[in-house]
């Protein structure tokens, strides 16, 4: 059994759950400084108490013990929790008294910051650099304390690889031949790099790994990778190929380490963080490196669902990057996904993004586009088209002609983009007066309010001292994230039940104003009664096999053109309060609980069932194949698209079978990328396989599914989850 197989049979069955433990009661709410520094003090007393775990075969070390027990479930995993009850409390009721509440938890995580900085300057270049700005004389109180707490959560950072450097030299004492040497190197990295910048490539991953641990324990989860090719590649140097090979699967099973616990709804280990590779360097020539290469090269031995890839496929690139993806793509590695990089890259520079960042672009969780260390666009907005739809429906169920509704309707949406905006740049302002020491401003608003200020997940309640360093303009400004520090100020807006809408509309336009089969009274009515008895289920009927998006037919297409372009262009007419342009995007991920809550809709759809993923065909409703999917996607202005965009096609495996599939998937995703597609999430499935694995689930253990944004093992899903996937092959 090889290193990389022996790890991966450790990883899950969860090796380092023997360390795990829930975290013992401690406070520092009572500490004498401030929400910032206390908060940084919650980090050194977990980097300096969390049980140390170095599993046999390990190069790379560094894991999280300590979590929140939870109930255990039916089948026997434990459950753990993330957020607050893993954390030690730092509030104290003053706090709480003097804001109105308790925003400890408000922190939106879904950050994607730049692990290169960490690895050009060391911690010790990090702590340097703060000390510096501590002598500048223009600081207020708020970027003392956030410098001083950088200091205090950095210093933790340290006492904690000292500690894997100590035990690694205690379990050298008691170890012989290779083992030995291998614990020696572990204990000489780590004691190198708890202060010093890496020189080496295992120096360099191993110092990543470090502070992506410190991230994950600030921040819970999500805080995602970045372009990890582009960080590591300048540090492969002369390592040779097998060790460097070696290191990133070492890495690759590291980011999968706690898969013995769950943590959400979707059954196992649910973190789904997101690698970048590929694309374009800021200068705009080829991103992919040897490591690029080797990170392929590992997904194929290791398959896990975590982390994702997603591959950024530029004119540049080497053809044996696309090719040697596709290849895993076809294999049924699903948390592979494909960005039309040239055509990205414009349309962030056209929204007024500077060349070299949008060149620079990487990932958040769920497919967000984000620039690592040089911008956060998550979300300051999602209104959903559906149910937008919906109400209007109910508001306006005498309309005569098409036109008029879909006015009404974009009506609806206009007002929707520019409260939601409106509100953000209202608690955006506010939160701005805190960092510029203008506190009395900040809390008379929140007294005037009546109610706390909530920047999406941002307060000053929740600061990030160990993240915020990670992010270029943080220590310079000496700032905290929330307060946007960062060189690029845009931020992300979403429009979500995309398809339920377009079909909604279309059927809508055939049933009601081109056939006359029906009013649109009794159509909205039929909704409201889940089609109930005789009539409801005839109007179903009707409506559930109108034209459907997805088919290539211009009838639903030119409805899903006009009105999405008009969601996209309308949000790209506002401004952040700081200037940052507003940028759009199509999404919907959680289609089951989001369909929970979505009354029966006017394409045939019964209330509470499953929406589809983003821009994915309704299930049963693609008739034409992968390529109509993808010819109807490509029909939206490529350039109005800035953040997200998920087409995702559930392919039969049995297409791919053969010594073509490889070049067939790639020959259908370089037909969709030149007409214009921007994203493709590919599934390729074997159905027959996907019941099989409902009745006897040990045997298919690795079988790995793609679900939104995010990937899964199919029989770690509940059954509900299970379904649906099925369902949309159907």
């Amino acid at each position: 059994m090889t290193r990389t197989e022996f790890l991966r049979e450790q990883t899950i069955s969860g090796a380092n759950k023997c360390r795990r433990t829930p975290i013992p009661p401690m406070s520092v709410a009572d500490e004498p400084c401030s929400i910032t520094e206390r908060k940084a003090l919650v980090l050194k007393e977990i980097f300096e108490n969390m049980p140390i775990y170095i599993g046999p075969q390990e190069l790379i070390v560094g894991t999280r013990t300590f979590f929140s027990p939870n109930k255990g479930n039916e089948d026997g995993h434990d459950i753990f929790q993330y957020g607050l009850k893993t954390l030690i409390p730092y509030l104290n009721d003053a706090d709480i008294e003097l804001f109105g509440c308790d925003q400890s938890y408000k922190n939106k995580t879904h950050y994607t910051p730049d692990f290169g900085i960490i690895l050009d300057k060391g911690i010790d270049g990090i702590i340097e650099q703060v000390e510096s700005k501590k002598k500048d004389a223009s600081l207020i109180r708020i970027n003392r304390e956030f410098l001083s707490g950088v200091v205090i959560a950095y210093e933790g950072l340290k006492s904690l690889i000292l500690r894997y450097s100590e035990e690694a030299l205690v379990l050298a004492d008691k170890a012989e031949g290779d083992n030995k040497s291998e614990l020696l190197e572990i204990y000489r990295i780590c004691k190198k790099i708890s202060g010093n910048r890496p020189d080496t490539f295992r120096e360099a991953v191993q110092l990543l790994w470090f502070a992506h641990l410190g991230t994950i324990i600030e921040s819970f989860e999500f805080i995602n990778y970045g372009r990890l090719d582009v960080i590591l590649g300048g540090y492969l140097k002369d390592t040779p190929h097998e060790e460097a090979q070696q290191i990133i699967e070492c890495l690759l099973l590291k980011m999968y380490d706690q898969a013995d616990i769950v943590t959400s709804y979707l059954g196992n280990y649910a973190a789904q963080l997101v690698v970048t590779l590929g694309g374009v360097l800021p200068d705009g020539s080829n991103a992919v490196n040897e490591v690029s290469m080797m990170f392929l090269d590992a997904i194929d031995k290791i398959r896990l669902p975590e982390p994702e890839f997603n591959l950024r496929i530029n004119s540049k690139n080497p053809p044996e990057f696309l090719d040697k993806a596709a290849k895993l793509t076809i294999s049924g590695c699903n948390f592979v996904s494909y960005y039309n990089d040239d055509m990205f890259v414009e349309s962030l520079n056209k929204a007024g993004i500077p060349i070299e960042y949008a060149r620079s672009y990487g990932f958040d969780l769920c497919q967000d586009i984000n620039i690592p260390g040089i911008g956060d666009f998550y979300l300051i907005g999602s209104p959903s088209l559906a149910f937008i739809l919906m109400d209007v429906l109910k508001d306006n169920r005498e309309l005569c002609d098409f036109d008029e509704l879909m006015c009404k309707f974009k009506e609806r949406i206009a007002q929707s983009i520019e409260q939601t905006i409106k509100y953000y740049n209202s608690a955006e302002e506010h939160i701005l007066l805190y960092s510029q020491g203008q506190d009395k401003k900040y809390f008379d608003e929140i007294k005037e309010q009546n109610k706390p200020i909530d920047r999406k997940g941002c307060s000053p309640m929740a600061p990030l001292p160990f993240l915020s360093p990670l992010y270029h303009g943080s220590l310079e400004n000496a700032l905290d994230i929330a307060y946007v520090p960062y060189p690029v100020k845009e931020k992300g807006f979403f429009f979500g039940t995309a398809t339920e809408a377009i079909n909604s509309l279309a059927a809508i336009k055939k049933a009601v104003y081109d056939e006359k089969r029906f009013t649109l009274d009794e159509i909205y009515g039929a909704c409201e009664s889940n089609f109930e008895g005789e009539k409801g289920a005839f109007i179903k009927s009707i409506l559930w096999n109108c034209p459907k998006w997805g088919n290539d037919d211009d009838y639903v297409d030119e409805i899903a053109k006009d009105i999405l372009e008009f969601c996209l262009s309308e949000t790209q007419k506002y401004k952040t309060f700081l200037g940052g342009q507003v940028l759009g995007g199509i999404h919907q991920p959680h289609p089951f609980p989001t369909g929970k809550q979505l009354m029966a809709t006017p394409e045939g759809r019964c209330a509470g069932a499953p929406v589809a993923v983003t821009l994915t065909p309704e299930s049963g409703t693609a008739k034409n194949g992968p390529t109509a999917i993808l010819r109807s996607a490509a029909k939206i202005d490529p350039m109005l698209v800035q953040w997200n965009y998920c087409v995702m096609v559930n392919y039969f495996a049995s297409v791919f079978r053969g010594n073509n599939g490889k070049e067939t998937f790639k020959t259908l995703l370089n037909g969709y990328f030149k007409i214009g597609g921007m994203q493709h999430q590919p599934n390729v499935l074997d159905v027959e396989q996907l019941k099989k694995a409902q009745l006897e689930p040990e045997k298919y253990k690795d079988l790995i599914v793609r679900l939104w944004g995010v990937s899964a093992h199919f029989v770690d899903l509940p059954r509900e989850l299970q379904d649906e996937m099925i369902a949309r092959f159907s």
